[in-house]
């Protein structure tokens, strides 16, 4: 199939690589397909764009190149609750993050990470209850803990199917 987004211009999408949002994401509802984007293939960062919306494309930021700790047990009660049922271990989660410009430091939304289930495709964006985080937290001190560049198994799971931007 082929798309053409605002911020990538044409792409060549196999129905495979789609991620299934079912509820859509916060805000989002109606949007339920997704394409995961990586400009660079070592970067923990990346774009999830929608497959219908043209104009529709959030930065992420994989989990594990951040030193931010969830808990098992309050992701996995998330995901169940989302209704993603499969182990952590095939789980890829990210979080959207936020670049502004100029004179305005980049924030990362902590309060509502996004589950994807590598092995089925599905993910969930899940509003975590009563955590210390908030949704605009200061993006350079979650990554100043975390070593330089680091892209482990599974943050690359749910990406590594699909071609980064330098492979167009």
């Amino acid at each position: 199939m082929n798309f053409k987004s605002d911020n990538f211009g044409n792409i060549d999408i196999d129905e495979k690589d789609l991620i299934d949002f079912p509820a859509g994401m916060i805000g989002f509802s109606n949007e339920n397909k997704f394409l995961l984007i990586r400009q660079r293939e070592s970067s923990p960062i990346a774009w999830l764009q929608s497959a219908t919306n043209p104009g529709l494309a959030f930065p992420v930021i994989s989990l594990e190149a951040l030193a931010v700790e969830y808990g098992e047990e309050t992701m996995r009660d998330a995901a169940l609750a989302a209704g993603i049922e499969s182990e952590p271990e095939t789980w890829s989660i990210m979080l959207v993050f936020a670049a502004p410009g100029r004179d305005v430091p980049p924030t990362v939304n902590l309060v509502a990470p996004i589950i994807v289930d590598s092995e089925t495709r599905t993910g969930a964006q899940v509003l975590l209850d009563g955590t210390k985080y908030t949704a605009c937290e200061p993006l350079s001190a979650w990554l100043a803990s975390a070593p330089p560049n680091q892209t482990t198994t599974r943050a690359r799971r749910a990406t590594e199917a699909q071609p980064s931007m330098e492979d167009r």
